[in-house]
């Protein structure tokens, strides 16, 4: 029983000299809940799409221009055995393009079972934007932005303008390809 009790009283012992000593290790942060999100950018403005909307991003496939199509459809392309309708996201938008073409890239998002390639200036990568920056009605979303947003991340040096490519297949325009 004797050696039971010297066996607690080196524990308390050893115990008591690191917790002595650990106080100079800082206490855990409270981690703010975040939504992956890709970034991306088109004409100039920063966007982000949710990372489960997302199919893959590619680089700019070859197209096969189709006949009596809006301008703003590329074409579409063999995408593993599958066609992919390729869409010039900024000219559907009335916009242009404004990066070299190098650098700019297709975000495939499945629009309820239909797979649409949407072609972007530039992708900058996947982020965890934290959700307590975000706000439903930001101020400044350009107005051409504003039916396919939800709404935007504020950061410390930049806003990311949460765009839902389910409101595009809801516009009827964008479903209406045929010229």
């Amino acid at each position: 029983m004797a050696e039971a009790n010297q066996a607690f009283d080196t524990l308390a012992t050893l115990s008591g000299k690191y917790n002595n000593s650990a106080r100079w290790v800082p206490e855990q942060e409270d981690i703010a809940p975040t939504r992956k999100v890709v970034c991306f950018s088109l004409m100039g403005v920063n966007l982000a799409m949710a990372l489960e909307e997302l199919t893959e991003i590619l680089e700019l496939p070859q197209c096969t221009r189709l006949p009596r199509v809006k301008h703003w459809v590329w074409g579409v392309a063999n995408l593993r055995g599958r066609f992919l309708p390729v869409i010039n996201l900024a000219e559907f938008l009335g916009g242009r393009l404004t990066s070299p073409r190098k650098l700019h890239r297709v975000l495939v998002v499945d629009l309820r079972g239909v797979f649409v390639g949407l072609v972007v200036d530039q992708v900058y990568g996947m982020r965890n934007l934290q959700v307590d920056k975000f706000q439903r009605k930001p101020e400044g979303v350009p107005k051409i932005f504003s039916p396919y947003a939800e709404g935007g991340f504020y950061q410390e040096d930049d806003t990311w303008i949460l765009l839902r490519p389910g409101k595009l297949q809801s516009d009827p325009r964008f479903m209406e390809v045929a010229a």
